[in-house]
């Protein structure tokens, strides 16, 4: 029978995170309609991860050079299923994920979203680091349309994907950018609520700077490239760096007493570690307007599949 999810998960050096991840997918009460495509950069010839023996998993071997965005692309184009699904090594699904990613793109939606939950609460900074990464999914997260859907960890339609042709890889390098481009082409994406997994978030604040930082050196030059910036105009975004941190706070602010009450004390007490981080997402996406995006997509290829992240086993 052709699995209904392609479920893809990159993973590195993380032995360990991968087998809860995994197994959090073995674990789908329909994991008869799912397959899971294992793309395995470690390097050397590391074990087996537990679990990837099950015949719903595909273990595709890759350089460990390989780029984070190509080895998604090269995922889908070798997916059975007519959903295709991202999930980072460092997440974990909750029951009834895959089922209810299946039912919603049964209607229109190109791209579907899952709510956010926090997979290492036990750590302080991780409960204002989900705030700035996640305020809008969230639970109790509404079953709405959105402009965005949660990075690396959202599903989409495979032959809309696949349609891009050469520049599903370029889309791929900051993945917001194919949540624009999806939309300017007249595509809707959907926040499903009753699909729901954990993230397990960074763990200090060195790893969350150097995180945004290096998103943004390839977000900005991605951003500007699909939809056809002028100089001027990459200019005055990159110019703009002293009021992108204060500019993106207030909007949290005001989202969060508007829609979210009950975040708006972590928007709050968390504002001077918020800024932090944004500064530093500000200096990487004027960084990456005036000289591209340099080595920034090797090194947030490695942070995304071996950063070190504190959480309970």
């Amino acid at each position: 029978m052709q699995p209904e999810l392609s479920v893809i998960l990159v993973i590195g050096e993380r032995r360990d995170r991968v087998v809860s991840a995994l197994a959090s997918v073995l674990a789908q009460d329909v994991i008869d309609r799912v397959e899971i495509l294992l793309l395995d950069l470690g390097p050397g010839d590391p074990p087996p991860v537990q679990g990837s023996d099950h015949p719903a998993v595909r273990i595709i071997k890759l350089p460990p050079d390989t780029l984070f965005s190509g080895a998604k692309a090269q995922a889908i184009r070798m997916a059975s299923a007519p959903v295709v699904v991202f999930l980072e090594e460092h997440c974990r699904t909750h029951p009834g994920w895959a089922r209810a990613l299946i039912e919603a793109h049964r209607g229109p939606w190109a791209g579907v979203g899952a709510e956010v939950h926090n997979g290492n609460p036990e750590v302080l900074l991780s409960r204002t680091i989900q705030v700035l990464n996640y305020l809008w999914w969230l639970p109790p997260a509404p079953r709405a349309e959105f402009e965005m859907l949660p990075g690396h960890n959202s599903s989409f339609k495979r032959d809309l994907l696949l349609a891009y042709g050469d520049e599903l890889k370029e889309l791929l390098r900051a993945e917001i950018v194919l949540h624009t481009r999806l939309r300017r082409d007249g595509y809707r994406l959907l926040l499903e609520p009753a699909a729901k997994f954990s993230h397990i978030n960074e763990s200090s604040l060195g790893s969350a700077v150097r995180g945004r930082f290096l998103f943004n050196r390839c977000y900005a030059p991605m951003r500007a490239k699909t939809f056809g910036w002028s100089p001027a105009r990459r200019l005055f975004y990159a110019a703009a760096l002293p009021v992108f941190p204060f500019y993106t706070l207030s909007r949290m602010l005001y989202y969060a007493a508007l829609r979210r009450p009950e975040r708006l004390p972590w928007v709050i007490v968390g504002a001077p570690l918020l800024l932090a981080v944004q500064f530093a997402s500000a200096a990487g996406h004027s960084l990456g307007l005036l000289f591209g995006m340099g080595d920034a997509e090797a090194r947030f290829s490695f942070f995304e599949m071996n950063e070190f992240r504190r959480h309970q086993r």
